[in-house]
């Protein structure tokens, strides 16, 4: 199989090749760029912050480029479900109103102190900047809606024309288009469960390195019809993984 590069992997080295001719400008052209009134060195000093940082990118997306190839030999995966269509719009229509609930919870959070704010700012001072703070929370909440409305239904039309099936590998898993990987670059599986619904499903938890400590992310994959014998092997099987760190 060729090793061929993605398309994001492409950006990066572009951009990183980019950044180091812009950091090397000030040292090859200094009489030249002199009218710049010290602006080349503000350049360079931008261009060798972003060229390790787009090599570093480069590197996470070709690890989960060959992460996600890896999916597509069976021979090295641990199963590889098919859905009929019906388990499978049912999957996505649960899903989706999971995700909905879930994210109009945090909006309303968010929501709730941008008014607050908003309502503050404009009863401190109602003459003049208060209005527009006001106005500007109560367009972000606006503009937040919008967001949570496009992005679930985005994703629920994303996962029904997605291939109908899951293949699941000891280090992540694809789900329909959906690339999940939990290892490398600090990233571990935290948990594996089974929950009920219809159908019913595993939901595998995983936690990636973040600002402010760790991220958690939950994929939930749908047991065929006929599958729980499988279903339970592979818990077991991630469990022990889990236990043994």
């Amino acid at each position: 199989m060729k090793d061929n590069l993605s398309r994001a992997e492409k950006i990066c080295w572009t951009l990183a090749a980019c950044a180091a001719l812009s950091a090397a400008l000030p040292l090859y052209f200094s009489e030249e760029l002199r009218g710049w009134n010290g602006g080349q060195y503000a350049l360079a000093l931008v261009s060798m912050v972003i060229a390790p940082s787009a090599v570093i990118s480069a590197f996470l997306f070709r690890a989960r480029r060959r992460g996600r190839a890896a999916l597509f030999d069976d021979g090295k995966i641990l199963l590889r479900w098919s859905y009929e269509p019906e388990e499978w719009r049912a999957f996505v229509g649960e899903d989706f109103l999971r995700e909905r609930r879930a994210k109009w919870q945090v909006y309303g959070i968010v929501a709730g102190f941008c008014v607050f704010f908003g309502v503050l700012f404009f009863v401190l001072d109602p003459h003049q900047g208060g209005p527009w703070v006001l106005g500007v929370m109560l367009g972000l909440c606006v503009l937040l809606a919008l967001v949570v409305l496009v992005s679930t239904r985005a994703v629920q039309n994303q996962r029904l024309h997605a291939r109908p099936e899951v293949r699941i590998g000891e280090d992540g898993l694809l789900l329909g288009n959906e690339f999940h990987q939990w290892k490398g670059w600090r990233a571990r599986l935290e948990q594996c469960e089974v929950d009920t619904g219809h159908p019913p499903f595993l939901a595998f938890t995983y936690s990636t390195p973040a600002r402010h400590g760790r991220q958690f992310n939950t994929v939930r994959v749908p047991i065929p019809r006929d599958h729980d014998d499988e279903a339970a092997g592979l818990l077991a099987h991630f469990r022990e993984k889990i236990a043994s760190g």
